[in-house]
């Protein structure tokens, strides 16, 4: 896309006159190296730190007793008595070309069990941002108008217990209350949104939750702390002053200000969720890539966890590409920055 005009720079060089579109493939670009940089650097770590702390998959499948020279010959069947060098690159080279490899101990193919898990994952991780989002900014923008009140300081107590309670906690306090004393919800499982989209919904309820709470917490707090910002800033006083109240003013125009880096926030959290959704996923007995990952590890199966690392790691990498792209496309001292740097 282009505007057809030229840009100044913000850095005070002489400029260099590029149009929206020429800044942003230049921009864009840069970030497209930086991402395949990072996750180049990113899986070395993975298969380096997984192989080192992975233990060993044949004495799991023969077990301690067995033969030397049927150890031997399951490891060379395996591929693991080559070096670790060729190992990697073969690893890597399968993934680029779609190939996760397979399951040494269950025999599945790693991609299509990834895709079978996803399900659940996906569900309990966006469905904790849509409870996030929208719950902290209210609760961050009511601590802001009310900082010097105790109603504030009784939700700036509530935030911070929210982040001091540990997932699995407040996983296992869900279930005693909604699902065993009142009987409103069930303790676990998982059914699909296509086999009945109600029964679902119920089965996620808690688990969201659960995962929500230590987000919205971190989510108020920062909402309440950029509020406060804006709310001392010359246009929200001027506001005040041609005669809007204080609550008009963070409404109209505090909660505009705080709700974009609020999103950028939120997706650097994705990460968080996922962490997260390991620990929910094993409490309420979801069949998800969390679940799958704990599983993975007790059987030693070192394939299948630096894959699923690797995944995770690539889908907030790029995630993180398109929120700089959204802010470079929004925001011109970003590009101009950028510009100024090579």
């Amino acid at each position: 896309m282009s505007m057809g005009r030229p840009v100044a720079s913000a850095t005070g060089r002489p400029s260099v006159h590029l149009t929206l579109s020429e800044h942003m493939i230049r921009y864009t670009l840069r970030l497209l190296l930086n991402l395949l940089f990072a996750a180049f650097v990113g899986s070395v770590a993975v298969f380096s730190l997984v192989n080192l702390l992975g233990g060993d998959i044949v004495t799991v499948l023969l077990g301690q007793e067995a033969a030397p020279v049927d150890v031997q010959f399951m490891r060379e069947e395996l591929g693991l008595d080559r070096s670790l060098f060729v190992q990697y690159f073969d690893w890597l080279w399968g993934v680029v070309t779609g190939d996760l490899g397979t399951s040494y101990g269950m025999g599945y193919d790693i991609f299509d069990e990834i895709v079978r898990r996803i399900e659940p994952t996906l569900m309990i991780t966006i469905g904790a941002l849509i409870v996030s989002v929208p719950l902290s900014l209210a609760l961050g923008t009511y601590s802001a108008i009310n900082s010097k009140k105790v109603r504030g300081a009784v939700v700036d107590v509530v935030t911070q217990i929210g982040i001091a309670i540990p997932t699995f906690w407040a996983g296992l306090l869900l279930v005693l209350f909604f699902a065993v004393r009142l009987g409103w919800l069930p303790t676990g499982g998982y059914v699909p949104l296509t086999e009945d989209p109600l029964a679902c919904l119920r089965s996620i309820t808690l688990p969201v939750l659960a995962l929500s709470l230590g987000v919205t917490s971190v989510f108020t707090r920062y909402v309440r702390t950029s509020m406060i910002d804006v709310m001392n800033e010359d246009f929200v006083r001027s506001a005040m002053a041609r005669g809007r109240s204080r609550r008009g003013a963070a409404l109209v125009h505090g909660v505009r200000n705080a709700s974009i880096p609020l999103v950028t926030v939120a997706a650097l959290q994705f990460g968080q969720l996922i962490a997260g959704a390991v620990v929910v996923e094993n409490v309420f007995v979801l069949p998800g890539i969390g679940r799958l990952i704990v599983t993975a590890t007790l059987g030693r199966e070192v394939i299948v966890v630096q894959s699923l690392a690797l995944v995770i790691m690539l889908v907030i990498l790029i995630l993180n590409f398109f929120v700089d792209i959204a802010y470079g496309f929004l925001d011109p001292r970003i590009r101009d920055k950028a510009d100024a740097d090579v």
